[in-house]
């Protein structure tokens, strides 16, 4: 069973060779920063979140490929025993990289890429072609990666949501959803609402069990999750065994500049400390932020009361970036908008698609 905080989202550098126009990092091809050395994050993030039993890592940016010491940073993690993974753009996964990358780390890596909409239109909001993620995702599979994908959903794909999902599917690939997000932008209208959520997004989702690593609202019985994973809620405070729903206190993230927060999409608004002044132990355990928000019965309005609270929780980065409170109820779920019969039969299949979701997370080399 796995423990708290067992994924670090670690976004080791703002550096990018690309310029997206929504990013959430504020990175950018003319950004030069300052990252945490490589001897601070050894010394303050790899060993002791390894003793808290953080167990995978997901080395993001920026790029985090551009950082000159990228793969001696990996080298380091995978001989501590860390699961990696890589969150790409993909420019810096040609073929010497990646023979580079299997012969340090052989097996234990997966390859995050994001992907938008399968249509000329991804190159808007991911500032790449669709067909060259397609190009590249044929290009690993060769060398036997692990591939995932993540769509950021927002106003922009709402509609073509459900042909992206449908084609990640015939992939046969794992996916997960990101909500689009004004962090380090100023475009809060490309957020998805309530009724984008109701009509386009939550159909697709509820469908297919490869993305029910984390998305919500997820309508799944307690009780089901309870006996499938022998996990409640007085065993752990959020659900582990699989991860699903909110996955605040299953992962957290560190941001370039050594900042703490319970989800990546937080980072540069909420911290719970900084690495280079606190330990981390004493900020994922000790921080208000921290062990306030793992305990879901302290959110507020119908997240706090739901029925689902457990295995759903809501989203805490639509609350905080619609509300400001990060513990506010999420305003994109409509699950008062549901009358018995119809939360019945959203029950009834998220249930379905949850048993195949757990048989595969059994047989992933992944936490998802």
């Amino acid at each position: 069973m796995l423990p708290l905080f067992h994924t670090l989202y670690f976004e080791t550098t703002r550096n990018c060779n690309f310029s997206c126009k929504y990013c959430s990092v504020g990175s950018s091809a003319k950004m030069k920063h300052i990252d945490l050395s490589l001897k601070s994050i050894v010394e303050r993030v790899f060993f002791p979140a390894w003793e808290l039993g953080t167990k995978q890592i997901e080395f993001s940016g920026g790029e985090f490929l551009l950082r000159k010491d990228a793969y001696k940073l990996l080298e380091i993690a995978n001989n501590i025993g860390f699961k990696i993974s890589i969150v790409s753009n993909g420019s810096t996964l040609k073929e010497k990289s990646i023979n580079k990358l299997k012969k340090l780390l052989n097996d234990n890596l997966l390859i995050s890429l994001g992907i938008n909409e399968f249509n000329s239109r991804n190159r808007e909001t991911r500032d790449v072609e669709s067909e060259k993620v397609l190009s590249l995702i044929k290009l690993l599979e060769q060398y036997m990666i692990t591939v995932n994908l993540v769509v950021t959903i927002g106003e922009f794909n709402c509609e073509t949501f459900e042909n992206t999902i449908k084609t990640i599917n015939e992939l046969k690939l794992p996916y997960n959803r990101s909500p689009f997000t004004p962090r380090n932008n100023h475009c809060k209208e490309l957020m998805f609402n309530k009724d984008m959520m109701k009509k386009h997004i939550h159909p697709v989702l509820v469908k297919y069990f490869r993305g029910y690593s984390s998305y919500v609202p997820l309508f799944l019985s307690p009780e089901i999750y309870s006996a499938t994973s022998l996990q409640n809620k007085f065993l752990s405070p959020v659900p582990t065994n699989p991860s699903l729903g909110c996955w605040v206190g299953s992962f957290y993230g560190i941001n370039p500049e050594g900042d703490v927060a319970p989800c990546p999409l937080l980072l540069d608004q909420i911290s719970g400390g900084n690495v280079l002044k606190m330990g981390l132990k004493e900020i994922l355990y000790d921080s208000e932020i921290f062990s306030k928000i793992i305990h879901r019965e302290n959110l507020g309005g119908k997240c706090g009361s739901c029925r689902f609270n457990y295995t759903c929780g809501g989203c805490r980065v639509m609350a905080y970036f619609q509300t400001g409170d990060v513990f506010a109820e999420d305003p994109t779920c409509f699950i008062d908008d549901l009358n018995k019969e119809e939360l019945v039969k959203l029950e009834a299949q998220t249930a379905n698609e949850f048993k195949k979701y757990n048989r595969m997370t059994k047989f992933s080399n992944v936490f998802t």
